[in-house]
């Protein structure tokens, strides 16, 4: 594969990462904001949306940005969990401080930690959860 290949490769699966990120990012957010506004404590309203839009994005992910959808869900499953997990102990973590040690709302700021999430979250999919170049027939 050529460098201007790999590039070109590399930036559409960046382009797609971004729509469906910004889907499951939209999922997260509404959900979030709704929960904390009918009066779930801001942790939990978190923790309930990440896990609904886990599955926007796992899915998203798996056939639409990495086009892993001919390998088995045993393996990009395990991996996504955990790179989902990591990238929500961040998300957990900035937004925790971020209402500890601020006066920024949570309606301001958590589209700032969503963006850094999603930039962790792309690294470690791309690299590690969706990396299927050893499974796959040549």
């Amino acid at each position: 594969m050529t460098k201007q290949k790999s590039l070109t490769e590399t930036i559409g699966q960046l382009m797609r990462f971004g729509v469906i990120g910004v889907i499951a990012a939209i999922t997260h957010y509404c959900i979030a904001i709704y929960l904390t506004d009918h009066q779930v404590a801001a942790a939990w309203a978190n923790l309930i949306a990440f896990v609904i839009a886990f599955w926007v994005s796992y899915f998203g992910h798996r056939y639409f940005s990495f086009e892993a959808g001919d390998v088995s869900h045993q393996q990009t499953l395990p991996r996504f969990i955990l790179v989902a997990v990591l990238g929500f102990i961040l998300n957990e973590s900035l937004l925790l401080l971020m209402l500890h040690f601020t006066t920024i709302s949570m309606a301001l700021g958590l589209p700032f930690i969503i963006i850094i999430t999603a930039v962790f979250t792309f690294i470690l999919s791309r690299q590690f959860a969706f990396d299927t170049s050893g499974t796959r027939s040549k």
